[in-house]
């Protein structure tokens, strides 16, 4: 008989006294599983770990804010554009869409800069412009120049060298001023 199946035969008849009622062996490698917690006498280290961090407020840390931000800054920006009856013309293509349907599309690319929160830079634009076409930067271009001017234009390029790290309170006022914006947007489209 070979080592192989010597192994295997010993591992079928290890399987054959230990199976539980169910028919399936529990899974002792994957520490969120309440039989693997108890065959290894406890909870995991990152179960510690995290009643360990349990006095700190959920949701006041800067990812959280900023992504709290974006979420008020991005509705702000459909609304903005919205029609009496909610529907926005994406601003590099003819496709018309309802404000939750649309996004908010940067001219620049980069999350992390000083032109994340800026209105100039920021307008609403169909999925398919903003992902597939990755923005579809040429017509954002002719259409900034036509919006804002070469000055307003080149001014927000340029902002996209400036690095910002945002803090907190900065943060959380964006997170307040738009969300009062959208709260005054709301009540002023009808069918929204």
């Amino acid at each position: 008989m070979n080592r192989w199946n010597s192994t295997f035969k010993a591992k079928k008849a290890d399987f054959a006294q230990n199976r539980p009622q169910n028919g399936r062996r529990p899974k002792v490698g994957n520490p969120s599983n309440a039989r693997a917690r108890l065959a290894t006498g406890g909870n995991p280290p990152q179960m510690a770990r995290l009643k360990a961090k349990s006095g700190k407020k959920r949701g006041t840390g800067t990812k959280s804010l900023k992504k709290k931000a974006w979420k008020q800054f991005s509705m702000f920006i459909r609304l903005r554009e919205a029609d009496f009856e909610g529907y926005v013309l994406c601003f590099t293509c003819p496709k018309r869409g309802f404000w939750k349907e649309m996004q908010a599309g940067h001219f620049v690319r980069g999350r992390l800069n000083a032109n994340l929160f800026d209105e100039r830079g920021c307008q609403a634009q169909c999925y398919s412009c903003n992902i597939h076409r990755q923005g579809n930067v040429i017509v954002y271009y002719k259409m900034m120049l036509l919006k804002y001017g070469e000055e307003t234009t080149e001014e927000v390029i340029r902002q996209n060298n400036e690095t910002k790290k945002w803090l907190p309170g900065e943060l959380a006022s964006i997170i307040e001023k738009y969300r009062i914006l959208n709260e005054e947007l709301l009540k002023t489209k009808e069918a929204l």
